[in-house]
């Protein structure tokens, strides 16, 4: 075959070595692709193009001196030599030049290949790198490589893109004799064996297509392409090749046949308008879509000079770009312009365009006109300003919003995930918890696009700056917990994450947030607008902790009750105390199964159903029994039952207190014997006694008054004594302690005027004028105590507050004192130092003899009752063994408390167990104690 101009011409295009035909003078002729690619210069450049433009003076001498000689020498040249690059940029190529000679011996043309000067090792590193880039490629292209093995007629290799294609993974293809024949539908089976018997001979077309059914049952089409592999007796061993889903071009093709009638059609209707200018703007042709476009017939369009399609604006950026895009293609680039135009229509309305333009060549390059397509999009556009006003929207919401938000860009967080997930990372929360590094890495990828105000407020920063300046200040180690699962979640696919944390204002203020972090859908796949809203529960949280802590000693009191408690739902005990293990007499874990009904008396069940069964019905919500109970050891209680209903948890629950009257309920029947003795006594001896009546009630009544004239005695003493007591305490006060002071003053001016003292001397001043000032506060001290001055000053309330703190910093003890519903009740004098003295006595007995470690005083309105409950956990003692101990040791303080209780028309109430501590309680009725 002969070597024509023309295949010569295909064979250097193809050619992936940079070639050129020079003239003898070296200039080029004509340089295929790759020699243009090296110098970045387009063919007609090339043809235009100086020597000294794209050589180097260096080169232009060493082909003066050396590869011209050597070419009309007939010779050929090959070396390295520098060229310059359309960029200006020099690189080193190797060349070599070969002389083409007529039959003359003439030099007519010189052939030169170029290549750069490292190439063999480009070669190695290419190598190398299309190695990894097939490997690469054959793992994860949509395209299937395999090796077939043609002895066995199984897949030596096949890539996991053919399950795309067939729907079976590759691990389904190893081990089967060719599986391929068992998918092909059919008829084309004894096509699939024809073939194997072509590949087996040695003889074999490179590229079949070839239907299969897909695993799902569907039809494809499979282009395979490939070689035979044979051995080194030229036996065909195996068939490599790659294999393509042609489905949509065999159903492209099979489209194109139809589409190609209809393209014209499809052209002259489209919507879109379709047009073509000359090189001076001139319209040349458009598709009738023009028509309803710009409302222009074609004949009229062709006449119309094209800028009067453009509104004065767009006119002026057109004509501004049309200016710059001629400046590009005088330098020699071209390039597919789009621009976004409001046009004028012929009936003066405007609409909103999208034009694509680029220039058309004719077959020798020379630009010729301009191809484009302009599509409306006044809908879009008005889309996209709706955007930008919703966008505009969203900022002043943003903004003005109460609740404090945070717009972050979390791109280059996202592309770090990636590039852990691609290094094998699949476990976050254990990758993050053995590198903690890391993580902190992840804190410096988030971008703060922007905060509002709600957020400097919240966290007391002056400006954005100064937030973003301290954030590290602002974090604590909640915070850091939080961002810690925000990152797991985030790496892990997550898009929303909602918690509790603390935060630190600038100011140093712990604060309590609930934390939503929300990546709205259309962002999911970059993170780059990640929307984080704070709102400030610091109140609700501090009401929580009141509210445990106002359990926790509702629980105390609970458990160190002597009225056993016991909470039940359903039929489950959630809560019992151990007072009511002690009175039915079972341990804690056996309570749970024990109902105190369950424990009622045979005799006694009647009552407790008909008691209680109001209750059980709905129509009452609480109920009272008093009965007796058989406890677990066999033995007999009288007790009293409440029970009602209560919420637990959230759920209805029965409330069961019991309390044990076991002594009271003996007393009851001793007082009965003793009353029936009474009653036995009194008729044998009603005669007696009907005959001493009149003395007797003459005798009654002198003790009486007698009594009344001892109590009125004794109310008189106590009121002289707290007189007295008011007296020395102002005697004490007023000139005691003004003498005292008046000393101290002396003795601090006692050296006045004297330059020289001894120090000795001054020593014992200042030593006695210390003593006097601590015999100052002592005798102050004692004034208080002997009659309270903040008692008319401060009112009862106040003055008993007043007495447990300084009982309370002077032991050491912890006195909780509260007074409730007293507020609106007015006392006499009499009652209120009364109360007083008794309150001073209980807590002073408390310091003295409890052991101790806390105490209660507790002042209720209680109607028609004034209460007053003193208790300790102190080491408690035997009632009547303790007033036995009183009189012999002739001490005064609980039978003065009891004298002033009787005094102001009250009773007081001693309940004390070893080891229980004490309670005082005092009952002093309103009607007696109102102030006078």
């Amino acid at each position: 075959m002969d070597l024509t101009p023309d295949l010569f011409r295909k064979v250097m295009e193809v050619s992936g070595v940079a070639m050129a035909i020079r003239g003898p003078d070296l200039k080029p002729i004509y340089a295929n692709n790759a020699f243009l690619s090296h110098y970045g210069y387009t063919r007609l450049e090339v043809d235009t193009l100086s020597a000294e433009k794209v050589l180097p003076d260096e080169t232009i001498a060493l082909y003066a001196e050396e590869v011209l000689p050597a070419i009309r020498a007939g010779e050929s040249w090959e070396g390295e030599h520098a060229i310059r690059t359309k960029s200006g940029r020099q690189c080193v190529v190797w060349s070599r030049f070969d002389p083409v000679l007529d039959s003359q011996g003439r030099v007519t043309h010189v052939i030169s290949v170029m290549r750069e000067a490292s190439d063999s090792g480009l070669v190695r590193s290419a190598l190398s790198m299309t190695e990894r880039h097939l490997h690469f490629l054959s793992e994860n292209t949509r395209d299937c490589l395999f090796r077939l093995n043609l002895e066995t007629g199984t897949y030596d290799y096949i890539s996991p893109g053919v399950t795309c294609m067939t729907g079976y993974t590759p691990q389904e293809f190893y081990g089967v004799v060719r599986p391929l024949r068992n998918m092909v539908p059919e008829e084309w089976r004894k096509v699939m064996d024809e073939r194997w018997e072509e590949l087996l001979s040695g003889r074999t077309d490179p590229e079949h297509v070839m239907p299969i059914v897909n695993k799902n049952g569907t039809l494809r089409w499979l282009s395979l392409r490939f070689t035979l592999v044979r051995d080194c007796c030229g036996k065909p061993v195996a068939v490599e090749g790659i294999m393509t889903d042609a489905t949509q071009t065999k159903l492209a093709e099979e489209a194109l046949k139809a589409n190609e009638q209809k393209y014209r059609l499809l052209v002259e209707n489209i919507s879109d308008v379709v047009w073509t200018q000359d090189d001076a703007r001139r319209f040349t042709y458009a598709t009738p879509s023009a028509e309803f476009l710009w409302g222009y017939p074609l004949e009229e369009l062709l006449q119309l000079d094209h800028r009067e399609l453009f509104t004065p604006e767009s006119r002026k950026r057109m004509e501004a770009i049309s200016q710059a895009r001629m400046q590009d293609e005088k330098e020699g680039r071209y390039s597919l312009n789009r621009e976004v135009y409001e046009h004028l229509r012929k009936d003066g309305t405007s609409i909103w365009a999208e034009s694509v333009v680029r220039r058309t060549f004719d077959e020798k390059g020379n630009p010729l006109g301009y191809l484009g397509m302009t599509r409306d999009i006044t809908e879009r556009k008005q889309a996209e300003d709706a955007l930008l006003e919703s966008e505009t929207r969203f900022r002043t919401l943003f903004e003005d919003s109460p609740i404090s938000l945070w717009e972050e860009d979390l791109t280059r967080l996202k592309a770090y995930f990636d590039q852990l997930k691609t290094e094998g990372v699949q476990d976050f929360r254990q990758f993050f918890y053995d590198n903690p590094d890391k993580l902190a890495h992840c804190a410096t990828l988030v971008d703060v696009v922007g905060v509002n105000k709600a957020t400097l407020e919240l966290l007391r920063a002056k400006s954005k700056e100064d937030l973003l300046g301290n954030l590290d200040k602002v974090l604590t180690e909640s915070s850091m917990a939080a961002f810690t699962e925000e990152m797991i979640l985030l790496a892990s696919g997550g898009c929303e994450y909602c918690g509790e944390i603390t935060h630190r204002t600038l100011e140093g203020d712990i604060i309590w947030v609930v934390v939503h972090f929300l990546v709205p859908p259309e962002y999911e796949d970059s993170l780059s607008r990640v929307i984080v809203s704070l709102i400030d529960v610091t109140p609700r949280k501090r009401a929580e902790q009141a509210l445990m802590e106002s359990e926790e000693r509702y629980r105390v009191v609970v458990e160190n009750t002597r009225e056993g408690v016991a909470v039940v739902k359903g039929a489950e005990t959630v809560f019992v105390n151990e007072a009511m293990g002690r009175i039915l007499g079972y341990s804690g874990e056996e309570l749970k199964s024990v109902s105190p009904l369950d424990r009622v008396h045979p005799e006694d069940r009647e009552l407790a159903r008909k008691r209680f069964s109001d209750l059980d019905s709905g129509r009452e919500k609480e109920g009272v029994a008093v009965l007796r109970i058989v406890t677990g050891q066999g033995a007999f209680r009288w007790v009293t039952l409440n029970v009602k209903s209560i919420m637990w948890g959230g759920e209805e629950a029965r409330l069961k207190m019991l309390s044990d009257i076991t002594p009271h309920k003996r007393l009851e029947e001793e007082l009965r014997v003793a009353h029936a003795e009474m009653e036995k006594r009194v008729r044998q001896r009603t005669a007696e006694l009907s005959e001493s009546n009149a003395k007797l009630t003459r005798e009654i009544q002198e003790r009486e008054k007698a009594q009344a004239h001892i109590l009125s005695l004794t109310q008189q003493l106590i009121r002289i004594q707290e007189d007295e007591r008011q007296r020395i305490s102002c005697d004490l006060h007023d000139k005691v302690a003004q003498d005292l002071s008046s000393t101290v003053l002396s003795m601090e001016t006692l050296f006045d005027g004297y330059t020289i003292i001894d120090p000795e001397i001054l020593a014992r001043g200042k030593a006695v004028a210390g003593v006097v000032r601590r015999t100052i506060a002592e005798v102050r001290d004692i004034a208080y105590g002997l009659r309270p001055p903040a008692l008319d000053q401060l009112g009862l309330t106040r003055t008993l507050e007043q007495l447990c703190s300084d009982t309370a910093e002077r032991s050491g003890l912890n006195i909780d004192f509260s007074a409730v519903g007293i507020e609106n009740v007015s006392l006499d004098f009499d009652t209120e130092i009364n109360i007083y003295r008794m309150i001073q006595e209980a807590l002073t007995n408390v310091v003295r003899h409890a052991g101790a470690t806390g105490a209660t005083v507790r002042l209720v309105k209680s109607h028609p009752d004034l209460l007053v409950r003193v208790s300790d956990d102190g080491r408690g003692f035997e009632l009547n063994r303790r007033r036995a101990e009183i009189v012999a040791e002739r001490r005064m303080g609980l039978t003065s408390m009891e004298e002033r209780a009787r005094l102001i028309g009250g009773a007081m109430e001693i309940r004390s167990r070893l080891g229980a501590g004490t309670r005082i309680i005092l009952k002093i009725p309103l009607t007696a104690a109102r102030r006078r």
